[in-house]
């Protein structure tokens, strides 16, 4: 400071003589002006005007100097502040991260606990069953009880073989229980591959049987006839299945429209059948034991392609090297420059560590005793999935989906029917299986499709050849008509699929004149196939949704509503039960409205009515989503549910539109009481996957803003977040809710998978 005072003085002195200079009067001309300078006084200027000017550049240099060595100083006390606060919170971080997975592992460890006992309890009511059913994990005892099932043969009418089913259905669900339910540890390849091989045969035996009574109830047809139109027409079904059977015995050309009311099903027959030895037979199944032999049924992963090393890389990578090494002096400066840049924009190199060498050991002392980062789990890539590769007319299983009973409709001949002369009855012996009646349509009879392109291409027909071939070959589409089920809502007009056995999959070719009428629930169509035939709606054509709202109504109590693009959909919340509420204006699903079930239960029926919310792993390739990072949302999903009881929780538009892969913006707010909450009491919060904190911004600002609201503090997560806006009694609830509640919640989220298809 005294250098700077007395540099200062200098300045002065050398201004007050510029100064002097400048105001001096002009030399005056003539004689009587003053003597020229000698040589020795100009020589002197020169020199003090030299002196002059160093001393300015030294003055100059110094204050450079010394505003350098202040932005240094201001520098490094920032350095320390930063690194000390950047201290702080990871202290704070990982104190409030250590809390809050030890709040989740204790829950789930309870939770473990609880499932193992399940299984255990399970497994010995199982052993210690005396009902006569087999246990469809031990071979001798599900073989034994297949086996005699298929040779028996007595029981093969259709009410044994129904309640029959019942039992094979069961043990069917039993062992697809196991395999979704059974950890992957305790679980060998070979037991999984036992299983699905045992639900697979118990399938086919299955579908054996009611081909078996199927042919039984023909051989019956004269004795089951109606009186009215002397045709065999009989319903019989129970809880899994029901046959419709329809025998043309009486060959009335005029009867072409038959109808099974019970079951809301018509189908017309064409001219040449009404004539001939056919039967029909409509067997409605309540289970899908078809699509799981279909290739599209289960998502499939793409597979990565691992490059190995090429040899020729690692060689030049080694002269590379070998180059560096002979010429070290000029790769240092920059590479050390490079290190220098790096920790500097880290903040973590002192400034003043060339001039200073203690206070550079000083600075290292300070970086290790940062606290470490708290370990955190990496983020996944990005899963690829194959994509579809059948042609137009197969169905993805993975973007369409089977609803409502799938239906079997076989064309049959007709046995051979009891004859009864005098006394006598004389049944002709046929094998016990039914006998498909070849029906080819014309619109997929190559032969005719052949005639007419040529006939188009000529553009000359013979009228009455064709009108005679018509009389005489006519085969036109069967037509077919149904009244939807009552107990499924439809979003929109299904799809009629057809089971190609050759192939696997589900076909749409083959359907013409399809009507779907809404008011009347009404389905009709016309087939040139028999066969097992279903109805197929859009797996996300509720998706994306449009808004949703988690809301407390107490602790261990909530609902969560969902806006979907065509529903609105609200489930109650209780402790370990959830419900559907809404919507509650549809008779069809009356059977499923305040019915109290866990919630992996109510997901499965929810679907089986139509109303999917439940994205699956590979939903992404059909609905545009949010992309964000998983081990963020996940986490988000886990504090949601730990503070249900008293924070409400809603959707944010500004998530999708920042579209920040790392950023996730929900909105959030106190919620003690059961009334509507106004706008100003919502908060936004963004979270990342190191800190979440509290927006100044609203839900209707016009633009974004990551300003951090007054008085709030970051925090490592939404819990933490939460506790410090929550009031006392919020707090409180928070602390009292149960894990049976909170795992509740978590399921459903995870399941609707909120952030991402919002």
């Amino acid at each position: 400071q005294q250098v700077r005072t007395n540099f200062s003085h200098i300045g002065c002195q050398s201004q007050l003589l510029k100064i002097c200079l400048d105001k001096m009067p002009p030399k005056p001309s003539g004689k009587g002006g003053k003597k020229k300078l000698t040589k020795a006084e100009k020589e002197k200027l020169k020199k003090e005007e030299a002196e002059r000017k160093a001393a300015e550049e030294e003055e100059a240099r110094q204050a450079a100097a010394a505003e350098e060595d202040a932005r240094k100083e201001k520098e490094k006390a920032e350095a320390t502040e930063i690194r000390r606060l950047e201290n702080e919170e990871r202290r704070r971080r990982k104190a409030q991260l250590q809390e809050l997975y030890n709040i989740i592992d204790n829950n789930k460890n309870i939770l473990l606990s609880r499932a193992e006992d399940r299984r255990k309890n399970a497994k010995w009511a199982r052993y210690m069953r005396c009902d006569g059913s087999p246990d469809p994990t031990i071979p001798g005892e599900i073989n034994a009880y297949m086996n005699l099932w298929r040779d028996r043969e007595t029981g093969n009418d259709i009410h044994s073989v129904l309640s029959d089913g019942k039992l094979s259905l069961s043990l069917i669900d039993e062992l697809k229980f196991l395999l979704k339910d059974t950890p992957a540890d305790e679980l060998t390849e070979q037991q999984r591959e036992r299983y699905t091989k045992t639900i697979q045969d118990l399938d086919k035996l299955l579908q054996m049987k009611m081909d078996r009574s199927s042919h039984e109830l023909l051989l019956q047809a004269t004795e089951l006839s109606n009186s009215e139109t002397s045709n065999l027409q009989s319903t019989i079904g129970n809880e899994i299945a029901t046959l419709c059977m329809w025998g043309n015995l009486s060959k009335n050309p005029r009867i072409k429209s038959h109808e099974f009311e019970e079951m809301g099903f018509t189908f017309e027959l064409p001219k040449i059948l009404t004539l001939s030895d056919c039967a029909m037979r409509i067997l409605f199944l309540n289970y899908d034991h078809f699509s799981m032999y279909c290739k599209t049924f289960y998502p499939r992963k793409k597979e990565k392609i691992v490059e190995e090393p090429v040899e020729e890389e690692v060689v030049e990578e080694v002269k590379e090297e070998e180059v560096k090494e002979e010429a070290p002096a000029e790769d240092e400066p920059d590479l050390n420059r490079e290190n220098t840049e790096d920790l500097m924009a880290s903040l973590y190199q002192d400034p003043n560590k060339e001039e200073e060498e203690p206070k550079e050991e000083e600075v290292k002392e300070e970086v290790e005793e940062l606290e470490e980062e708290f370990e955190e789990i990496k983020t996944p890539e990005p899963v690829e999935w194959e994509d579809f590769d059948g042609d137009e007319d197969m169905v993805d299983l993975r973007a369409w989906s089977p609803i409502g009973p799938i239906f079997q409709f076989n064309l049959l001949q007709m046995p051979p029917q009891p004859k009864v002369i005098k006394n006598w009855t004389i049944t002709q012996n046929v094998e016990p299986e039914l006998v498909p009646m070849p029906y080819l349509c014309d619109t997929v009879n190559p032969e005719i499709l052949a005639a007419k392109a040529r006939e188009e291409e000529e553009g000359e027909r013979d009228n009455k050849k064709d009108e005679g071939k018509e009389k005489r070959e006519e085969r036109p589409p069967i037509a077919v008509n149904l009244i939807l089920p009552k107990k499924i809502y439809f979003c929109e007009e299904p799809q009629v699929a057809r089971w190609d056995a050759e192939e696997k999959c589900w076909r749409l070719d083959g359907f013409t004149d399809i009507s779907f009428s809404e008011e009347n629930r009404t389905f009709s169509f016309k087939t040139a196939y028999f066969g097992t035939m279903t109805l197929l709606q859009d797996l996300h054509i509720n998706m994306p949704f449009q808004s949703w709202e988690l809301r407390p109504h107490g602790t261990n109590h909530a609902v969560l509503s969902i806006i979907a693009a065509i529903i609105e959909v609200e489930i109650d919340i209780k402790e370990d039960q959830c419900c559907l509420i809404k919507p509650d204006d549809r008779p069809e699903l009356d059977w499923l409205v305040g019915k109290w079930m866990a919630p992996q239960q109510l997901k499965q029926k929810m679907i089986a009515s139509g109303m999917n919310i439940f994205p699956n792993e590979d939903s992404s390739k059909y609905v545009r989503i949010q992309n964000k990072n998983p081990i963020t949302m996940h986490r988000i999903y886990e504090q949601v549910a730990l503070t249900a009881s008293a924070m409400a929780y809603s959707w944010s538009k500004w998530n999708a539109q920042i579209d920040d892969f790392h950023k996730v913006i929900i909105q959030g707010a106190e919620m003690l009481e059961d009334e509507p909450l106004l706008e100003e009491d919502w908060s936004m919060f963004m979270i990342t996957s190191k800190r979440t904190m509290k927006l100044k911004m609203t839900e209707f600002d016009d633009n974004f803003s990551e300003e951090v609201a007054e008085n709030t503090n970051f925090h490592a997560d939404l819990y933490h977040m939460a506790q410090e806006i929550a009031s006392e009694e919020a707090k409180q609830r928070i602390t009292n809710t149960s894990y049976e509640f909170t795992d509740c919640v978590q399921q459903l989220m995870f399941a609707t998978k909120l952030l991402s298809y919002s």
